[in-house]
């Protein structure tokens, strides 16, 4: 029987350096991947998100965390069935401590699959320590923020 996945298989000694392929992930751009800002327009927007993410996050071992997040969206998801309210956590910022530090110890524990903070707002150095620490900890980060539009009709 001839293994076809061992086929044009080339052994190169000569790129075994170290630090040639491994990267750390603040050097290899991992960071963007783990961490996104989402822009929301509506109600329907924000209902349309919270289920994109908890459909894409789901993991029976982890949580998805979400901080600040609008209720009302979230039952009426729950309501029709479009998303599981039992693998996430609620955390109302008002009732509750949510420092910059306990957003990067919670990301670097990766007990969360996501972590979703609404109305959230950092500068570029705290989005980039933001961004690390979702990458060490292997958990996503969203921010979802009000558009300028949204912020105006509120007003």
């Amino acid at each position: 029987m001839i293994n076809i996945n061992k086929i044009n298989l080339k052994l190169d000694n000569n790129n075994l350096a170290i630090n040639s392929t491994i990267k750390k992930p603040s050097q290899s751009g991992v960071s963007s991947h783990w961490c996104n800002i989402i822009e929301v327009n509506n109600a329907y927007d924000l209902s349309t998100h919270y289920q994109n993410i908890c459909q894409n996050h789901h993991n029976d071992h982890k949580w998805i965390l979400m901080i600040n997040p609008e209720n009302d969206s979230l039952e009426q998801l729950s309501i029709m069935g479009k998303i599981n309210p039992e693998r996430i956590l609620k955390v109302n910022a008002s009732k509750v401590n949510v420092s910059l530090d306990h957003i990067k110890n919670t990301l670097l524990k990766g007990t969360c699959s996501a972590m979703i903070l609404s109305n959230a707002h950092y500068n570029e150095a705290q989005l980039k320590e933001i961004s690390h620490c979702a990458a060490l900890g292997e958990t996503h980060c969203i921010l979802l923020q009000k558009t300028a539009q949204q912020l105006k009709q509120l007003h």
